[in-house]
């Protein structure tokens, strides 16, 4: 039996270890396909992965495979059966399989270890403590809720510790630890978690010192003062008199020292701790070699080296304690960011990814319900198989041992199935464990067959651990090679924790591979013209930068590589084809200069590419021309923002259109455009263009807007979205998108929207992550991390110079236990314990380097392409530099060929010959020949049918009327009809201020304890800039006017919910078109017979019935009143307005709702 089939086996429990390309993903999706042939439950299935691509691919692959045993001849069928050890009488089995997993409820479960947690917290809430509507934090809300809670810890009162931090950190270290609460909470929460269960009993308060060393609490000065008053003071005058007999300068000046540490103890002061640290020690920290003259008395060197010794101990001893102190201050600190974070987040009902994980093993494994949970389970799942083992973190193990606590013992080892075992399954490869920084353990995978192998063992079951060790993605010299760098014993114990020599074996043989190691281009010599001292760098320095000329160099050498049509071998077909840019997968360790070099040649060289693989949004060209769009629409005297906006896709002026514009004197940008869009045909597109936005945007919500505006088509039938394509490139296509996201979370229409979207926008920082999947014809660029799982048949991967931690701004230090410190002032100020931690998590970095080296060099199919740059100065030596790891390998492999660069066009050497200090390409295997010019022709497909690109707003009798249920007013009223902003003439708040302020304090007021109302409204009114002291108190008057009534009690009862977002169509207009509402209720009373809906008003005076109201207010009430009786037919809906002026709530009759309903057409 091959190594596939024996893990594949549905009766034994295994712990696959899988080589990278041996064929993994097949292995799980045949053993499902045989659990499934042998009579198991497609429900009773459980595959957890790693990724949500990874689901996909092996759910995708899964079905294929069911699906074409559905269609297959007799003979194949039989064949495929027989292929992975199954019966091939069970043709019908086999055939039955697809329609049973289509029909399973829910659908097969292979899913992420988030996804499944999510489902059975939404199956078990309340047994988890848990609402049964929460809702899973996106990273823009979950980062919202973080910051409010750092404002929140941060206007704490008689917070004395927190003053103590940020005095001793300064302003830039302490943000740097704030910054550190938010990006690793979980990790911090859960290390002080062990750290209190390992202190037991004993206060952290004294804990802390004794993990650092001390026997008892105690300040740095204590430590100090201790010392001074164990010196013998007469024996360091002797000392000092003695010492100046020598007419040194160093005995001279040691002397003098000593004299004065005397005087100033015996005088009263404090005793100067640098005064005798510069004795011993020199400006960098290090020992001093010699204390005094070689002609010093021998009992004077005596008493300095006793004294050497003793200060070194109080050193340490300082050390400790200043580090206790801030670590205990730092964690406090946390404690109150944590605990107000996580109240946030149980206020607004939601859960985050770390959660998610935590709740989960709280509910199977440690909480009082978790053997309810497991027995309501047991029935439903038999079979676990879990991908990627050695990625999968501590806690997420946990979990899977709960899971499957009953498979190994007695009865519930049995499955439904007739003499059936139930199994675990789980594959990995400790060589591609990669994700250290999530939790990832490589050994952990391994303890886990440990754990597992007994407990079969135990249970005398069985339990199988096959490796699988030929790839069936590379070609022999890729695997050579990759052997080749690793042969080493330090370098084979970093990857599977063995010396033993890594062996890959090849499955294809189709032909010989390439790989190639390019020498490293260095840094070109200053030129003796430039100014070292100059202020500013010249605009063209970046050109010969070493990673600029490496990525020239890549790029036209692709270029030159897809015009020859270099051949490599089809995945799906195995024969030779012409190349093209989608065959080449360029790997690099981060997205740092090079990254971003690489991108850019390849654009200007006219190489397809598809841009990076993750973009931060707020940093994208893209987003930015579509905020200063918006900023626009705001304030249309803002010359910046539309000078940005000229300079855009969306008007595509030039730099000189621009200056033309802007140099009329005494004029606003937006006038001069004005006046002379006659004068040039691209400045009337752009004031056609942006005075319709204008005209638009008054009556739609952000969302809206940008949607109308991207699909807006110009003269030449070219949609805003694809003139911005045409310019950026298709990554900006996922900027666009994720910005439409954006806008969606902000609600109200035309002011109001904007801003709102613009707030967003500031504190925005969402990445969006690009799936770069295969099979596309554009060069994919990404981080080595990005690419687990991915293959290409060219893989090139450019080295950046040495590398730093990852974690090397921490200054909280959690160690591999329990231990966590902080670190603030660098290494030279560390304890020894704080220095082991960060010594040993150095080697792990290194070697995950090592692992990711591994990753990267192992998706190669055909040809690997090994290339680098120099920096000014060598790598570092803390990590493995991986050129160098190469070469190494290189120099090991046999019948490698030099080739002259030199004289190689197709590598750029024409082009810059000068670029590298090298001048020979290393080539081990064989180059593939290039392909003839029909070869290389490019299929011509069908054309796209018409309807595909057409806009969707093309057609007029498919329009909509969509409107926010604020701005239901004639289309023939003016704006002075409208009810009138009570704001007129405030200084300082401006339109509408005064009542979104009112507005933001109704919603998040009633949600507070009432103990703490007011001071949560009085921090939050003093950090809006724009009230004065009178204002302020003003607005606070007028809510708490109507929080405190007991008239109004019923509104912010138990039974009422703050800002319900509604949309919906509620009827047709009197032009026959559909009118669509949306809009966001300030409060919901939901009762057994009636829905009461509420609407704050802060005009003044506010009026004495509902009738007197402004129109435009009874028809927004009369909109919610038409979208609720949709919602809840059975129920009486009712409206009213309740008015901050009095206070005084002012219900709508039935008959006005209904005629306000008839007159915006609704029903």
């Amino acid at each position: 039996m091959n190594p596939q089939n024996a893990a594949a086996d549905p009766e034994v429990s295994c712990f696959l270890t899988a080589n990278a390309g041996s064929g993994k993903t097949s292995t799980l999706v045949n053993r499902v396909a045989r659990l499934l042939l042998r009579g198991a439950k497609p429900e009773h299935i459980l595959c957890v992965t790693y990724t949500k691509a990874a689901a996909a691919e092996m759910q995708g692959r899964l079905y294929e495979r069911l699906g074409g045993w559905a269609v297959a001849e007799d003979v194949k069928l039989a064949e495929q059966l027989v292929a992975i050890d199954e019966n091939p009488a069970d043709l019908s089995k086999a055939r039955a399989l697809f329609a049973r997993a289509l029909e399973t409820p829910g659908g097969l479960k292979i899913q992420t270890i988030h996804a499944f947690c999510e489902k059975l917290l939404r199956r078990f809430p309340l047994e988890a403590g848990l609402s049964p509507s929460f809702q899973v934090l996106d990273d823009l809300v979950a980062k919202d809720l973080a910051q409010q809670a750092l404002d929140a810890v941060l206007t704490l009162p008689d917070a004395a510790y927190r003053d103590r931090l940020i005095r001793q950190l300064k302003a830039q270290k302490f943000e740097q630890l704030l910054g550190q609460f938010i990006h690793q909470h979980d990790k911090i929460a859960d290390q002080l978690t062990r750290l209190q269960a390992e202190a037991g009993n004993i206060p952290l308060s004294i804990y802390v010192f004794q993990c650092l060393g001390l026997d008892a609490p105690a300040t740095p000065d204590m430590v100090v003062d201790r010392f001074a008053e164990n010196l013998d003071w007469d024996e360091v005058a002797e000392l000092a008199r003695s010492l100046a007999t020598i007419s040194t300068k160093g005995n001279q000046e040691l002397s003098v020292t000593l004299l004065s540490l005397r005087e100033a103890v015996l005088n009263g002061n404090p005793f100067d701790f640098d005064a005798m640290y510069r004795i011993f020690y020199t400006g960098t920290h290090g020992p001093r070699k010699e204390l005094c003259s070689t002609k010093s008395a021998q009992c004077d060197r005596d008493w300095l080296d006793r004294t050497r010794v003793r200060f070194a101990e109080v050193v340490a001893q300082r050390k400790a304690a200043e580090t206790a102190m801030n670590t205990l201050d730092a964690l406090r600190l946390f404690t109150d960011f944590s605990d107000i974070y996580q109240t946030l987040k149980r206020q607004t009902g939601a859960l985050d990814f770390q959660d998610l994980i935590g709740r989960t093993k709280r509910l199977l494994a440690e909480g009082s319900m978790s053997q309810w949970v497991l027995f309501k389970m047991d029935g439903g799942l038999e079979h676990v198989l879990v991908d990627e083992g050695q990625d999968t973190s501590a806690d997420q193990w946990d979990i899977v041992k709960a899971l499957t606590e009953e498979f190994f013992a007695g009865e519930g080892s049995i499955s439904s199935l007739a003499n059936a075992d139930r199994t675990v399954f789980a594959v990995g490869d400790e060589k591609q464990s990669i994700y250290g920084f999530q939790g990832a353990k490589p050994d952990l995978f391994l303890g886990m067959r440990h754990y597992y192998q007994l407990r079969a063992e135990s249970a005398g079951k069985p339990f199988v651990v096959p490796q699988l060790v030929q790839s069936w993605r590379s070609l022999p010299q890729v695997l050579g090679a990759v052997d080749a760098v690793f042969d080493q014993p330090d370098l084979s114990e970093a990857l599977n924790f063995t010396a033993e020599k890594i062996i890959h074996e090849a499955k294809r043989e189709e032909r010989a591979a390439t790989v190639e190691l390019w020498p490293p281009v260095f840094p070109l010599p200053v030129p003796d013209h430039v100014d070292d001292d100059a202020d500013i760098e010249p605009v063209d320095a970046s050109a010969a930068a070493p990673a600029k000329r490496l990525a020239q160099q890549l790029a036209f050498h692709i270029r030159a590589e897809i015009d020859l049509g270099r051949s490599v071998i089809d995945k799906g077909t195995r024969s030779a084809r012409a190349m093209h840019a989608g065959d080449v997968l360029i790997l690099v360790r981060k997205r740092d200069a090079l990254f971003e070099h690489i991108i850019r040649e390849l654009k200007i060289a006219g190489v397809a590419v598809s841009g990076a693989d993750r973009l931060k949004l707020g940093d994208h060209i893209a987003f930015q021309d579509l905020r200063a769009l918006m900023r626009f629409c705001l304030q249309p005297t803002d010359s910046l923002s539309l000078a940005c906006v000229l300079r855009s896709p969306l008007c595509d002026l030039s730099e000189d259109d621009l200056y033309d514009l802007a140099r009329t004197p005494d004029t606003r940008l937006w006038q001069a455009l004005g006046r002379r869009a006659s004068e040039n045909p691209r400045f009337s597109a752009a004031r056609n263009f942006l005075g319709w936005v204008l005209s638009e945007a008054p009556d739609r919500t952000a969302f809206d807007l940008l949607g109308r505006i991207l699909n807006r088509r110009d003269p030449e039938g070219r949609t805003q979205r694809q003139r911005f394509i045409t310019r950026l490139g298709v990554e900006c296509e996922d900027v666009l998108d994720e910005t439409l996201n954006l806008a969606l979370k902000g609600e109200g229409v035309g002011d109001i929207g904007v801003i709102t979207f613009l707030n967003l926008c500031e504190f925005n920082a969402s990445e969006i992550k690009r799936e770069q999947e295969e099979g596309g014809d554009r060069v994919r660029v990404m981080t080595v991390h990005g690419s687990k799982g991915l293959e290409a048949p060219w893989v090139i991967l450019p080295m950046s110079p040495g590398f730093k931690s990852t974690q090397k701004d921490d200054l909280l230090v959690l160690s591999d236990e329990a231990d966590i410190f902080l670190s603030s002032r660098g290494k030279h100020f560390d304890p020894e314990a704080v220095t082991q931690i960060k010594t040993a998590r150095s080697d792990r970095e290194a070697k995950e380097g090592l692992r990711l080296f591994y990753v990267a060099l192992t998706r190669a199919r055909d040809r690997l392409t090994l290339c680098g740059y120099r920096g000014k100065t060598s790598p570092n030596g803390l990590f493995p530099d991986w050129y160098d790891l190469a070469a190494d390998g290189f120099a090991r492999l046999p019948d490698v060929v030099a080739f002259d660069m030199e004289t190689r066009v197709d590598f750029g050497v024409a082009k810059d010959a000068e670029a590298t200090d090298g001048t020979q390409v290393l080539v081990y295997g064989q180059r593939s020949e290039s392909m003839t010019a029909e070869a290389r022709a490019i299929p011509q497909t069908e054309p796209l049918p018409a309807f595909i690109t057409a806009s969707p707003t093309d057609d007029p009798e498919t329009d909509i009327i969509w409107r926010s249920v604020s701005q239901l007013s004639d289309d023939d009223r003016t704006q002075t009809d409208r009810a009138p902003s009570p704001l007129a003439g405030r200084p300082g708040l401006g339109r509408f201020g005064r009542g979104i302020k009112i507005h933001k304090l109704f919603e998040i007021l009633p949600e507070m304890p009432v103990e703490r109302r007011k001071i949560v409204a009085t921090q939050w009114l003093a950090k809006q800039p724009d009230l004065d002291d009178a204002q302020r108190e003003e607005i606070q008057a007028a809510v708490f006017g109507v929080l405190n009534d007991a008239r109004f009690a019923e509104a912010f009862g138990p039974k009422s919910r703050p800002e319900v977002a509604l949309a919906g169509r509620i009827g047709t207009n009197a032009q026959g078109d559909a009118v669509f509402m949306s809009g966001r209720i300030d409060r919901l009373v939901v009762e057994d017979d009636r829905v009461l809906v509420i609407d704050y008003k802060s005009n003044r005076p506010a009026p004495d019935s509902a009738e007197h109201a402004a129109v435009d207010y009874q028809r927004q009430m009369a909109g919610y009143v038409a979208l609720l009786r949709q919602i809840y037919p059975e129920k009486r809906i009712e409206a009213a307005l309740l008015w901050t002026d009095g206070p005084k709530l002012t219900p709508l009759s039935e008959t006005l709702v209904n005629l306000r309903l008839a007159e915006i057409g609704g029903h």
